[in-house]
């Protein structure tokens, strides 16, 4: 059984860091992380400005308004970044098993003694590492709730456990879509019409259960 367990990391390692050394290969991955802090902190920076301004008045109004200033940053970020791992998590995982089969290396890949847990699990998590880091990468942006209040830390942990959570539900889509079809443009196509039907039903549902 240990046997078993070590070859299993030790492929899944193997296809993982494969994959992340030709994703983050060249300045293109650390040119879009910097664009994205620097959109990111003037998103919160005009979020903060209109806030302020909505609730000028008294010193009882400004230590009220602090607090709904916090809640709507953190409301504002935990939105922006719901809405790019909607979109980067299935991106990063579509092509993960179909461009395989284009580049006509599946079957090498099929081929080596790596189990296919191993390779599936080594490639979805080596995909989503970019989505993760830009995840981890605002929490320092995130952290200035706290400064206005109106958010706990507990808040903040769970806002971020339910984006890692939605990466790698999203990015396991994309990745069975990619299994699935033998070119990623028909994945990618699947994929994202899946996304959509998945958020628009859950919304739905959601309001369905607070008229009801």
């Amino acid at each position: 059984l240990a046997r078993g367990i070590g070859a299993r990391s030790t492929g899944f390692t193997a296809v993982g860091v494969k994959e992340l050394r030709n994703r983050m290969r060249g300045r293109r991955a650390f040119v879009f992380l910097t664009f994205y802090l620097v959109v990111l902190g003037g998103l919160v920076w005009m979020i903060e400005l209109l806030l302020e301004r909505s609730f000028m008045g008294g010193f009882g109004a400004m230590m009220y308004a602090s607090a709904q200033i916090g809640r709507g940053v953190f409301i504002g970020l935990l939105l922006v970044e719901t809405l790019l791992v909607m979109f980067l998590a299935p991106a990063y995982t579509t092509g993960a098993i179909s461009l395989e089969r284009e580049k006509q290396t599946f079957d090498l890949l099929v081929t080596t003694p790596i189990s296919s847990l191993a390779i599936v699990l080594g490639k979805l998590f080596s995909a989503l590492t970019f989505v993760f880091l830009l995840i981890i990468s605002s929490i320092p942006l995130t952290s200035l709730v706290f400064v206005f209040g109106g958010a706990a830390p507990e808040d903040v942990i769970k806002g971020y456990l339910m984006l890692l959570v939605t990466a790698v539900g999203l990015g396991s889509i994309g990745l069975f879509c990619s299994s699935l079809f033998r070119r990623t443009q028909a994945a990618t196509v699947v994929t994202y019409f899946m996304v959509l039907a998945i958020t628009l039903g859950a919304f739905f549902l959601w309001v369905f259960w607070g008229v009801m």
